[in-house]
């Protein structure tokens, strides 16, 4: 199987038309030659300096990543520029890249379920919070509820234990939370959506200031961080692919954490 060949596969597997319009998505980076066989695929959330150590150590073909790499047209491939740099060692390397982003956020065990589930919302209960048109089951974000009503702090305290981060929040319409909805990443501009939908918690990253003060009185919002909320996303991938019947090659799930951000405790 070639890198177009695997390319076409995560097509079938993650429709690019459940992602968001314009992500840079799909094949980023190809291989010379284009016809030679891909054995072994290295899982990572995204591209840096240790994934590449990783990915030369363990003598990789191509690594899929979460994040992409290149999200705007490159004018330069310069050492001194930080994506050109890693685009300059892939290509030195022979690496092929491919991307599946928010067509994995979408998919029904992308990124979003991932964190539903590590939350422990009941599994029956579990929907797309926009459901996609055309693609039964897919939909960017979910809904759910918890098996049993919880206080808000107790469960701002489970979100801080699962995803292992500080949690910032604040307080909605009520003392106890059932109903929650998710989205993992930048989701803040689907605050109205969870709004409408009823839920008693929202919960996603990068929320600013003024985003809090808009649900206080509404709706529990629960900002965890960014990568924190999407730290299930290399384990879900590998899981899918490991289990396709189409694929004959070795996924090797990253086990490098690539967030530069430290916390003081």
């Amino acid at each position: 199987m070639t890198l177009s060949d695997l390319n076409d596969r995560l097509n079938v597997l993650f429709p690019p038309e459940t992602a968001w319009s314009g992500d840079a998505i799909g094949l980023q980076i190809d291989r010379y030659p284009i016809d030679s066989d891909i054995q072994r695929v290295l899982i990572a959330y995204e591209i840096n300096e240790d994934i590449l150590s990783e990915a030369k150590q363990k003598d990789v073909d191509c690594i899929c990543v979460f994040h992409p790499l290149i999200f705007s047209p490159l004018k330069k491939i310069r050492r001194s520029d930080r994506i050109g740099s890693y685009v300059h060692d892939l290509i030195r390397l022979n690496i092929g890249l491919i991307v599946i982003h928010t067509n994995f956020d979408t998919h029904p065990d992308g990124t979003n379920m991932l964190a539903a589930k590590a939350l422990g919302l009941d599994p029956d209960t579990l929907s797309p919070l926009i459901p996609d048109k055309q693609f039964e089951g897919f939909g960017m974000g979910v809904i759910g509820k918890l098996h049993h009503p919880m206080e808000s702090s107790v469960f701002a305290q489970k979100c801080r234990e699962v995803f292992g981060s500080p949690i910032r929040y604040c307080m909605g319409s009520k003392a106890m939370i059932k109903s929650i909805a998710i989205l993992c990443g930048s989701g803040s501009s689907y605050f109205q959506n969870a709004l409408d939908s009823q839920v008693d918690c929202f919960i996603t990253a990068d929320v600013k200031y003024h985003q809090f003060h808009e649900a206080k009185g509404n709706v529990m919002l629960i900002d965890p961080g960014h990568a924190e909320m999407e730290q299930f996303v290399v384990e879900g991938m590998s899981t899918i692919l490991q289990k396709d019947e189409c694929l004959q090659m070795q996924f090797i799930m990253s086990e490098v954490l690539t967030s530069p951000i430290y916390y003081v405790s």
